[in-house]
């Protein structure tokens, strides 16, 4: 006869046994939706707050992804104040050509010294900054591909004003080509750049930033577009894919 310690033992067993079975079936039925609909499974495992986990060799992190979304608000401030070092230079020049007075002119000459100063810094920043998002941005990638965006506006630089010869210090970010570009040209990027949504009246450099297309990407012209200078010449922006 069974004594009630032994029921409960026996009890216990098979709820264990029990949890261990619907454990594995979970597991199980979880590893067979990833496989199927795996966008689905982990989006709702994100937002339950599952931020990481590993089944069949299956990992994510969320907040490998924040700190990608972090990284892409950083590079939109510092494009934006190299931005406008840009401006201020322009305007340095312009005014050190109108002024007289050589006391004048020398202070001119020096707050513009500085400001190049501060714009060379802000570029290699910008540099580190763009290689920093596309190195996590292929890291997403393989956790999420549909997390990364392919496509979006590029920045080429600037050509002369009847648009057949690029000016000094362009093409960026790719291989020589020709100024001529069209739909369906492929471009080799040489650097990290970043791929942008259209700004409001056309403005791309305020644009958006949506991802970057790292070094050695090949990608495909959809749409060209200019906007004009106010020196003189185009600046030559592309709506690309990548191919």
């Amino acid at each position: 006869m069974a004594t009630a310690g032994s029921k409960v033992e026996i009890f216990g067993t098979v709820i264990r046994n029990l949890v261990s079975a619907l454990r594995d079936s979970v597991v199980f039925l979880l590893f067979v939706l990833l496989l199927f609909t795996p966008g689905t499974i982990r989006d709702r495992l994100v937002s339950a707050g599952f931020t990481k986990g590993s089944i069949a060799g299956f990992e994510w992190e969320a907040e490998l992804k924040s700190a990608a979304e972090q990284t892409k608000s950083v590079g939109q401030t510092v494009e934006q104040a190299s931005e406008n070092y840009e401006v201020l230079i322009e305007r340095l020049n312009s005014l050190e050509k109108d002024v007289t007075d050589p006391i004048v002119r020398e202070s001119v000459k020096k707050i513009e010294k500085v400001a190049n100063e501060s714009r060379t810094k802000l570029q290699a920043a910008d540099r580190s900054v763009r290689h920093s998002y596309a190195v996590q941005q292929q890291i997403v990638a393989k956790v999420n591909p549909a997390a990364v965006t392919t496509a979006g506006w590029l920045y080429l630089g600037k050509v002369t004003e009847d648009k057949k010869a690029w000016t000094k210090g362009s093409p960026k970010h790719i291989r020589t080509t020709r100024p001529e570009l069209s739909s369906g040209t492929t471009l080799t990027l040489k650097d990290d750049a970043y791929l942008r949504e259209r700004g409001k009246s056309k403005v791309y450099a305020r644009g958006r930033i949506l991802g970057v297309a790292k070094e050695g990407d090949t990608m495909k012209v959809i749409e060209l577009d200019y906007s004009h200078a106010r020196g003189g010449g185009w600046f030559v922006w592309v709506k690309v894919q990548r191919a």
